[in-house]
C-alpha cells in the first residue's frame, strides 16, 4: 500500500480506507461508465416471527410491574465501533448501538420474536410476494424533527449500493429487484426496485418471490439514513456532533475508545422508553475486562466467558446472576480458494477433516461451545446433519499424499482478529492441530479488531491463506447464509470460491415457494458447502449473559442478540 492510497481522500465512516477497498469501487463506477425453532423461512406468507416465544429469556417473558429506582441508567460493555453508519455496517460490534438508534419499516419484538411495525404502520404484498408496499407512519421524523418519510428510505437503500458508500453488506439488497446488478456495476442505482409512490407509499419490488422479505427488512441494513445530514457534513455525520437517528434512543456521546452514551430520543413516534441514559464501557477485550467491570459494580451487563465463566458457574451466588440461551450462528474457518495451497480442495478437506471438533468445543473451549460438523444452524430450515464433515487424520494425511502435496514444504498463514481471548486460543488450536496432524507449517497473524474490516475488504485483489471468521443468522433463512455470503456472486468472505451447482441450487431455492422443495435445494446446497470447504466450519455459541437482577425486562432471542433496551427497566433495589 503506497502514500498515495492511504491519503485517499476516499473514507469509511471517517477514517481511511484501503488502498484495495478504494481500488474496489474505482473499478465499479469505470464499469458504470460498470434457536430455537423458526417459524417463518421458506413458508410462503408466513413472515412473522423469528423464532417460538419460548426461546425468549428470561423464561417469564411477563413485563415487569413494580416499582421503579429513582435513576433509570443502564451500564454496558462495548467495543470500539468500525463504523456508526447502518448503511455501511456488515454486522459488527456496532448492532448493539445501531439497533437502539435507528429503525426499519419493520423490526423485531424481542419479547415474543415477532415481526412487527416501526416505521411503517402496515403493509400488504401481491399473491405471490414479489412485491410488498409498505405505509409509512405520518408523523414519524428523525431525532432532530426533521420529518421521516418513504423518500429517506428510497434514498437509503439506493446508498447502499452507491459505490462511493463503501458499503460491507450490499448482498443483503439482492433480493430487490435489480440489487445484484446495481451492485455489479450493470444498471444505475435509480434501476433499483423501490419507489416512493408518495411521502408515505413504499412500493418494493422483488427479483422473485420472496415470502421472507419482511424479516430481511428486520435488518440494519435496511434502517434509513438521514440524507439531510449526510449531504450537509458527508461522512462525519456518524459522529455524536451531528449525527441524526430514527429510533427510541439517540447517540449523544462518542468519545472513541472511552464511552457512548445513548438518550432517549424526543421526536420518536412510538413509547418513550424508561431508561434517561444508556453508557457503554469500552474496551479492548468487553468479555474479560467488562465482567471485572461487572463484578465490581460498575456495569449491569457482561458476557463473560472463558475462565471466568469457569469460576462463575462454581459459585452459586454468580451463577443465579446468569441467563443462558441458544444462538443461530457458526465459527469457520475461511479459505483463499485462487492461491496455493488453499486453492486445491485436497487441501481445504484436509484441513477440515484434521480438527477434532468436539476437543475443541468441549475441552479448549471449555464446554462453552459446541461443535459445529456442518454450517447452518440446526434452527435454519434446509439444514442438512447429514453433509456433516466426517473427521479422519488419515484420511487427511491421504488426501495430501494423493493431491502430490508434501507436507513438509508448505506453508500457510492464519490470520485471526486478537480479541476476545478466545480467538487466539482457537488459532493456537488450528496451528498445533494441523502442524501435528499433517505436517504443514501454520505461521499467525493476529490483527486488531479495528483494523478486520479493512483487511478483509482488501482480500478481494490480495492473497491470503486462512482467516477464522464467524455468521450469525440477521433472519431465520437459509438465503441469509448462502445467497449473501458464499455464492460466487456474493463473495462476502473474499474466499473467491466459484461452484456453479451451488449457485445454481441457491438461486432456484431463494424465491421458491414450495416449502420442502426449498429446504431441499439448501440442504443440497449445504452439502456442496461442507464438502468443498471453502468455509471449514468449527464451533457454534451457546450464549451466556451476566445481569445484575434489578434490570428487568431485557429480552433477548437466538438471532441477532445484542441487547435491545426500548424495553428495558431498572427496578429498586
Amino acid at each position: 500500500m503506497n502514500e498515495d492510497q492511504l491519503e485517499s481522500s476516499f473514507t469509511r465512516a471517517g477514517r481511511r480506507l484501503t488502498g484495495a477497498q478504494v481500488d474496489r469501487r474505482r473499478l465499479m463506477r469505470g464499469l458504470l461508465a460498470t434457536g430455537a425453532v423458526a417459524t417463518l423461512a421458506g413458508v410462503p406468507r408466513l413472515a412473522s416471527a423469528q423464532s417460538t416465544p419460548d426461546a425468549v429469556i428470561p423464561a417469564s417473558p411477563e413485563p415487569f410491574v413494580g416499582d421503579l429506582a429513582a435513576e433509570q441508567i443502564m451500564r454496558l460493555p462495548g467495543s470500539e465501533p468500525v463504523t456508526m453508519d447502518p448503511g455501511v455496517s456488515y454486522g459488527d460490534v456496532e448492532l448493539q448501538v445501531l439497533f437502539n438508534i435507528f429503525e426499519g419499516l419493520v423490526g423485531v419484538d424481542m419479547r415474543t420474536g415477532e415481526v412487527v411495525m416501526r416505521a411503517a404502520e402496515s403493509y400488504t404484498s401481491n399473491d405471490d410476494d414479489t412485491q410488498f408496499t409498505f405505509v409509512i407512519r405520518q408523523g414519524a421524523m428523525w431525532s432532530d424533527g426533521t420529518p421521516l418519510n418513504a423518500n429517506d428510505f428510497v434514498y437509503s437503500w439506493r446508498r447502499v449500493l452507491d459505490p462511493d458508500t463503501l458499503s460491507e453488506y450490499t448482498s443483503a439488497l439482492y433480493p430487490i429487484l435489480n440489487a445484484e446488478a446495481i451492485d455489479a456495476g450493470e444498471m444505475e442505482i435509480t434501476e433499483l426496485g423501490v419507489t416512493a409512490l408518495d411521502d408515505y407509499t413504499l412500493q418494493v419490488t422483488l427479483e422473485g418471490a420472496t415470502p421472507y422479505f419482511p424479516l430481511l427488512a428486520t435488518t440494519w441494513t435496511y434502517s434509513a439514513v438521514p440524507r439531510h445530514v449526510i449531504d450537509a457534513v458527508g461522512p462525519e455525520w456518524v459522529e455524536a456532533e451531528n449525527i441524526v437517528s430514527s429510533g427510541p434512543f439517540m447517540l449523544t456521546e462518542w468519545s472513541h475508545d472511552q464511552q457512548i452514551v445513548l438518550e432517549p430520543n424526543p421526536n420518536y413516534y412510538g413509547e418513550q422508553p424508561t431508561l434517561a441514559r444508556v453508557e457503554y464501557r469500552i474496551f479492548e477485550d468487553e468479555t474479560s475486562q467488562g465482567y471485572i467491570a461487572y463484578e465490581a459494580n460498575e456495569l449491569d451487563y457482561a458476557e463473560p466467558e472463558g475462565p471466568d465463566l469457569d469460576r462463575i458457574l462454581a459459585d452459586p451466588a454468580l451463577a443465579a446472576e446468569l441467563i443462558e440461551f441458544p444462538q443461530s450462528n457458526t465459527y469457520f474457518v475461511v479459505c483463499d480458494t485462487t492461491s496455493a495451497p488453499t486453492d486445491q480442495v485436497a487441501f481445504r478437506q484436509a484441513l477440515s477433516k484434521s480438527i477434532d471438533r468436539t476437543t475443541l468445543a468441549g475441552t479448549i473451549l471449555r464446554d462453552q461451545f459446541l461443535p459445529a460438523f456442518s454450517v447452518l444452524p440446526p434452527d435454519i430450515p434446509g439444514n442438512n446433519p447429514d453433509a456433516a464433515v466426517t473427521e479422519s487424520v488419515a484420511e487427511a494425511q491421504a488426501l495430501l499424499a494423493g493431491a502430490g502435496i508434501d507436507p513438509a514444504a508448505t506453508t500457510i498463514e492464519l490470520t485471526y482478529v486478537s480479541t476476545p481471548a478466545r480467538y487466539k486460543t482457537v488459532a493456537e488450536y488450528l496451528q498445533a492441530t494441523w502442524q501435528q496432524n499433517l505436517g504443514i507449517t501454520v505461521t499467525l497473524a493476529p490483527l486488531e479488531d479495528a483494523a478486520y474490516s479493512d483487511w478483509r475488504a482488501s482480500r478481494e485483489t490480495q492473497a491470503y491463506g486462512v482467516y477464522t471468521g464467524v455468521w450469525g443468522s440477521d433472519f431465520a433463512d437459509a438465503s441469509n447464509w448462502f445467497n449473501q455470503n458464499f455464492t460466487s456472486q456474493s463473495d462476502h468472505y473474499r474466499n473467491h470460491w466459484v461452484n456453479e451447482e451451488f449457485d445454481t441450487l441457491c438461486a432456484t431455492a431463494a424465491p421458491n415457494t414450495d416449502a420442502a422443495a426449498r429446504d431441499n435445494q439448501y440442504s443440497r446446497a449445504e452439502a456442496i458447502l461442507v464438502d468443498q470447504a471453502p468455509i471449514i466450519p468449527m464451533y457454534r455459541a451457546k450464549a451466556v449473559r451476566a445481569l445484575k437482577p434489578y434490570v428487568k425486562d431485557l429480552w433477548f432471542q437466538p438471532i441477532l442478540s445484542v441487547p435491545h433496551l426500548r424495553t428495558v427497566k431498572i427496578a429498586t433495589v
